[in-house]
């Protein structure tokens, strides 16, 4: 088993004015408390590539100015919310250049935690999930938690989907961590699928013995992690198909679901999952993806 998640870097949020940024600073605060580490604000303010059109020479800095001026703002709207909400935590902002999704991936580098807004401030509201928390979700060196400016359940469990994918302990020492440090109960959740086999055997199986061998497999999984958090208490539940369907269900009581940045699927190279990034798309609650970095990747 792999070393327990380290908290002692700071927890990173990602600010741009958007409602959304705001409840992801509400909850980055939160985790930050829960887990003994500071909080750091970060805002990025692209005026090292960005150029108006027709922008003449001696307007650049002005632009610059006027960007960097915004960015504290909101930085300030921010910091005053933290403030407000957990007095106790070590604080720091930062204007930093550069692409949002480009920034925060600098920043996971030396971070607990970084926790953006499903959506941004860039005007698309149709749109589910912003392209900076999409990317980042693939791209980050540590866990990422996105999280929309709707309210979590409060006393409900942390949610977590496995498989038997290469990540599995990762994904499992985080929702371990998660659970232990909110004082809540964990629900593991684990997907049959009988796609490998001949539609007409379907029919034919004993659901019961394939249940209990699924329950069997994801409680030898399990069992090192509940021995290391007894505290945390651990309901499984086997779903036939569907995991992301399920997870999405089982996200509208949830404190958070905990997922993988990606699954066993054939095409390795993708950087985000489909059931990862269905859950980032709709579910009811934050997603935590315990990503590992493209350094790490194989």
């Amino acid at each position: 088993m792999s070393a327990p998640v380290q908290w002692q870097r700071p927890v990173v949020a990602g600010v741009d004015g958007s409602s959304a940024a705001l409840a992801a600073v509400e909850r980055a605060a939160e985790e930050a408390a829960v887990h003994g580490t500071s909080l750091r604000l970060v805002a990025a303010v692209e005026w090292t590539t960005y150029r108006a059109i027709g922008l003449p020479a001696l307007g650049e800095d002005h632009l610059r100015d006027v960007l960097v001026t915004q960015a504290r703002g909101h930085l300030e709207t921010a910091a005053s919310q933290v403030a407000a909400l957990r007095p106790e935590l070590e604080l720091s902002t930062e204007v930093v250049g550069g692409a949002a999704a480009a920034a925060l991936e600098r920043e996971s580098q030396g971070a607990s935690l970084v926790v953006v807004g499903g959506r941004g401030a860039g005007g698309f509201d149709e749109l589910l999930l912003g392209s900076v928390a999409l990317a980042l979700a693939g791209r980050s060196h540590c866990p990422v938690a996105v999280v929309r400016d709707v309210a979590a359940a409060v006393d409900a469990p942390v949610v977590v989907g496995v498989d038997d994918s290469a990540d599995r302990d990762d994904i499992l020492r985080l929702a371990f961590t998660e659970a232990a440090a909110h004082g809540c109960g964990l629900v593991v959740v684990h997907a049959w699928s009988g796609a490998k086999l001949d539609p007409l055997a379907l029919p034919l199986l004993d659901w019961s013995l394939v249940e209990s061998g699924c329950d069997d497999l994801v409680a030898g999984w399990t069992a090192p992690w509940e021995k290391e958090f007894p505290e945390v208490s651990v309901r499984r539940v086997f779903v036939r198909d569907g995991a992301a369907g399920a997870l999405t269900r089982l996200s509208e009581n949830a404190r958070a679901v905990v997922v993988g940045s990606r699954g066993r699927g054939a095409v390795r190279g993708f950087l985000l999952g489909s059931v990862s990034r269905a859950l980032v798309h709709h579910a009811h609650c934050p997603v935590v993806v315990p990503t590992r970095g493209p350094e790490r990747e194989s």
